[in-house]
């Protein structure tokens, strides 16, 4: 029985596009043979387009088969354009149009239209019928409807990880629920889709945008519908003193019209890294329903932020990201990779890490599952936490109980989950031993073979400006720790005597080690202080906004504890004064504070003591 724990596009002089080739790459895109599948809308076509040249200039780097798409594009272009046909057919015959029915904002209408003739049958019909809805404010039949804003929030020009897309959130009736979509609007008489866009913007978050670009018109449904739009790339400068007014006043409702706020419209400012998740995580969350090209859009900048790690493994300096795949084979890793290892738990005590075990499908289904354990009502497995705003469930092992009604898929992913987490463990421990120098590779994961192991499922509250750190500073117990979180910040590190931001990289799990690891190697790897801040957080690096954007809403992770086996001495000389050897079993009785809700533990020994009070 475990031990139990109780504790940007380049900046265009005028609108549209004045590149040819960032036209033809709209035109051509249809034609690259996997997005002509069937079951491609072909509205979310341009989409893709605009991801290639939103990630090619703006901080996010091509991938290998972008920029060979984008290479591809124009020459192909060249060859297939000359090749049209000389028939006319397929066409419509706009004279035999019928209206079937129209109100105040929408017309439906049957079309004709002509069909070539079948070569095997001279008396066939070539005439067929189509309906379509049709907005009655169109000007004409190829005059552009509306704007889609694509908007990005510059909080550092120097600094694109702190971007924020602008999102929007309304009740929509013919779905019956709230979608998030891009801020976008009607183009009103005698306004081009640069003016639209920067009037509807305004309108609806109260932000004052500058425009970077403007796309030919896209067509959002061509089988249901004529209505057309323009992608208008917009940049929000945040430190402009009406758009900071307007920031910290939070306010949605300012400019909207009537119907937009019996909708119930309201902005959303979503991470620029990591977005696809965020998208995930209000869908899995709150039930909302994704506007297709939005979620087009975020699947792309996915792609591009997987290359972006494959390409670039030190995101900050103090937290590098290290690749177990290139690190190990049949679970012995590289000296190099080991090396790597061992040098960041000697620096900040903290590493991030990639691994071919531990999915971004799996870790979305880990979290899911997770966030389903605490929604349990009345159940002993899900207690709150004695001092912080938290709720949390402890897993001993993979065959854990949970008290309580849940599905079988959830114990299925959070086994599957476990079960990941324990091989990755033994590829740190090995990169530990073989980091240090020592001839026994395995040294460590013999010590851990009886899998002393717990999962800790958490949920934060949300909070407010005064919410001050939702987990207390600490170090942890054991060997190591390997985190999953949701991407909503706050996590801090204590490293050179600042509480520094440990960043969030979607598909990357946070690692750090305990205080028996660190005493063991005589504080040669550091088991780092660490915390949840808010923005009330006394010493935070943190930027203020982006605490207040974390403690807005809730916060989801699942931390895996590896202990040493229950017998193994600690050999801790800081037991509470005493010099005496103490089993792991009995050093984690006595950091956690024994059981219960009124345990008092231990949260840092004095070494790390020592160094909190050098703040």
């Amino acid at each position: 029985m475990p031990t139990t724990r109780t504790d940007d596009l380049s900046h265009t002089s005028s609108y549209p596009w004045h590149l040819a080739t960032k036209r033809r790459s709209l035109s051509m895109l249809a034609r690259i043979p996997i997005l002509r599948h069937p079951g491609t809308p072909s509205s979310l076509l341009p989409w893709f387009a605009l991801h290639l040249i939103f990630t090619s200039s703006t901080g996010f780097p091509l991938t290998s088969s972008s920029a060979r798409i984008c290479t591809f594009l124009p020459r192909h272009f060249a060859t297939m354009s000359s090749s049209s046909s000389s028939s006319d057919l397929p066409r419509v015959d706009f004279s035999k149009t019928e209206t079937v029915g129209s109100t105040r904002w929408m017309r439906l209408e049957t079309l004709s239209y002509h069909v070539v003739p079948d070569p095997h049958d001279a008396g066939s019909d070539t005439l067929r019928k189509w309906d379509r809805a049709v907005r009655t404010t169109k000007k004409s039949e190829n005059s552009v409807d509306a704007v889609v804003i694509l908007a990005i929030l510059k909080y550092d020009s120097s600094d694109a990880s702190r971007d924020e897309i602008v999102c929007v959130k309304q009740f929509r009736p013919p779905v019956d629920g709230y979608t998030i979509e891009l801020p976008a609007g009607l183009i009103d008489a005698n306004e081009d889709p640069a003016q639209a866009a920067v009037r509807e913007f305004k309108e609806e978050t109260g932000y004052i945008g500058q425009v970077l670009s403007v796309s030919p018109p896209s067509y959002l449904s061509p089988g249901l519908t004529n209505e057309s739009a323009c992608l208008v790339r917009m940049e929000v400068d945040m430190t402009l003193e009406h758009n900071a007014k307007n920031h910290e006043r939070k306010t949605a409702h300012d400019g909207l019209e009537r119907c937009e706020k019996d909708r119930g419209l309201e902005k959303l400012l979503l991470p620029r890294v990591g977005f696809l998740n965020a998208l995930h995580n209000l869908q899995e969350k709150d039930g909302v329903k994704i506007f297709a090209a939005l979620y087009s859009l975020a699947v792309g900048m996915s792609v591009s932020e997987d290359t972006t790690i494959g390409s670039n493994p030190v995101i900050d300096g103090n937290f590098p990201l290290i690749d177990l795949e290139t690190a190990s084979h049949s679970g012995i890793p590289s000296v190099s990779a080991a090396r790597k290892v061992t040098r960041a738990l000697q620096d900040s005590g903290f590493l991030m890490i990639t691994s071919p075990e531990l999915t971004k499908d799996l870790q979305k289904r880990a979290l899911i599952a997770a966030s389903r354990v605490l929604d349990i009502q009345s159940s002993s497995t899900v207690v709150s936490h004695p001092s912080d705003p938290k709720i949390y469930a402890m897993l001993y092992g993979v065959d854990f109980s949970i008290d309580g009604a849940i599905d079988q898929k959830v114990i299925q992913d959070l086994r599957e989950w476990y079960t990941a987490l324990r091989s990755t463990k033994d590829i740190l421990l090995r990169c530990i031993a073989i980091g240090l120098g020592m001839d026994d590779t395995d040294f460590f994961v013999t010590l851990h073979n009886e899998h002393n192991d717990s999962l800790r499922l958490l949920r934060y509250h949300s909070g407010d400006e005064n919410t001050g750190n939702r987990c207390k500073e600490h170090s942890d117990y054991g060997t190591l720790t390997l985190l999953l979180t949701d991407g909503v910040g706050g996590l801090e590190a204590f490293v050179d005597n600042e509480w520094r931001p440990i960043p969030y990289i979607e598909g990357a799990i946070i690692v750090n080690i305990g205080s028996i690891l660190s005493e063991w190697t005589r504080h040669e790897l550091n088991a780092t202080l660490h915390r949840v801040a808010g923005p009330a957080s006394i010493g935070s690096k943190t930027p203020k906004e982006d605490l207040m954007r974390a403690v807005s809403v809730p916060r989801i992770s699942v931390a895996y504890f590896a202990d040493p086996n229950e017998k193994v001495s600690t050999a801790l000389k800081d037991c509470g004064g005493s010099s005496e050897e103490m089993s792991v079993s009995d050093y984690i009785q006595w950091r956690s504070g024994g059981e219960g809700a009124e345990r008092d533990g231990v949260a840092f020994v004095s070494v790390e003591k020592e160094r909190l009070s050098k703040i």
